[in-house]
């Protein structure tokens, strides 16, 4: 059945905010490159009316959309005082109501992705717990979920996105944060090791840091882990310290900057031709690509419009000819820049649609 008519067929009743979800999994080619979505854990009730401002009327039903937007996709105009985002679902959530990342890792398994790129935030401190913090609650009920679909034969698995780059931390708690995630989770099988022995961590804002911070991270934690960069360069002098890049480019335009794709493939190859990582492996390729883009009402002015689709098709395929290693979906779920596929009021599940398109 194809996405688009099991989407209006297969619900997923755990997951009341979303209209539709599909049931059947499709095992991701051996020979395509897996599709990891970044997954953000910072959705409470009160992220969300922070985010919606103090006028929009959150008890409503149905929920309004926040915002308008031209004819063009973008132009965007807030329709409440203080609101920041394009979108709402149907019904304002937690992460922490039962069931709900569990249902969102059944759809977005469905829907043909090998895996989330789960962003994560430590608390910096040395005795770290479960507990300590909302993200490392919500990082246990993920992992709980990943465990509980690969028992049902369900495969789907997780890279850690180290929240690192809206402020730049200190050694002690990059150091603190990167051994409790050992400590806990460095044998999981709930984390992807396809292609290597050891957990994959994106290092987000890893541009941001110094030469020296990378050397020292480099030899304190890259014999257990795959630590990927979010470079928007390639040095030869930073490149022996990552064992790849996977660039963070929410905002790449194939309309107004086409050589954005020349510039992605000029950048694959920097990372190639950079030597071999440690352990004798070749440096990873993790290529970005999005449905659209949109932080006009958000602090930013940059929008991308998706276009029915066409937009993460587009970068899809342009992206895809640089023979990645992987790619990075951005995102499932960051709403307050426009980028999340997460089916929702404003485009219902044609995002997602496409991109299951695209994976088969």
């Amino acid at each position: 059945m194809a996405l688009s008519a099991c989407l209006l067929a297969c619900v997923v009743a755990a997951r009341p905010h979303h209209a539709t979800a599909a049931t059947t999994t499709p095992s991701p080619s051996a020979s395509k490159p897996p599709v990891f979505a970044y997954y953000y854990l910072w959705w409470s009730a009160n992220h969300w009316k922070s985010a919606l401002g103090p006028h929009y009327p959150i008890s409503a039903s149905p929920l309004p959309l926040p915002a308008t937007l031209d004819a063009a996709g973008c132009g965007t105009r807030s329709n409440y005082a203080g609101n920041t985002l394009t979108d709402v679902p149907a019904r304002i959530y937690s992460q922490d109501d039962p069931g709900f990342i569990e249902a969102d890792v059944r759809q977005a398994a469905a829907a043909g992705l090998a895996g989330f790129a789960v962003n994560w935030a430590g608390t910096g401190q040395p005795a770290q717990t479960v507990t300590s913090n909302p993200y490392s609650k919500r990082l246990q009920t993920m992992v709980d979920a990943v465990h509980k679909v690969n028992a049902q034969g369900i495969p789907f698995k997780l890279w850690l996105s180290y929240k690192a780059s809206a402020v730049v931390l200190s050694h002690t708690q990059i150091t603190n944060d990167i051994k409790y995630f050992l400590a806990k989770y460095g044998t999981d099988p709930a984390f992807d090791r396809a292609q290597s022995a050891k957990p994959t961590v994106i290092w987000q804002g890893s541009r941001k840091y110094s030469l020296a911070e990378l050397q020292s991270v480099s030899a304190l934690y890259r014999a257990k882990l795959r630590i990927l960069g979010d470079e928007n360069t390639w040095s030869s002098a930073r490149a022996p310290y990552l064992d790849g890049d996977a660039y963070y480019w929410s905002s790449q335009n194939p309309y107004r900057n086409p050589q954005s794709f020349s510039q992605l493939a000029t950048l694959a190859s920097n990372v190639r031709a950079s030597g071999l990582n440690l352990d004798r492996s070749r440096k990873v390729w993790v290529a970005p690509f999005t449905p659209g883009y949109n932080k006009q009402i958000a602090g930013g002015s940059s929008c991308v419009p998706r276009n029915g689709g066409q937009t993460l098709t587009s970068l899809f395929n342009g992206n895809g000819a640089t023979h990645p290693d992987a790619f990075g979906l951005i995102s499932w779920n960051e709403i307050t820049e426009g980028s999340y596929v997460d089916p929702m009021t404003r485009y219902g599940a044609k995002d997602l649609a496409a991109l299951s398109s695209q994976l088969r």
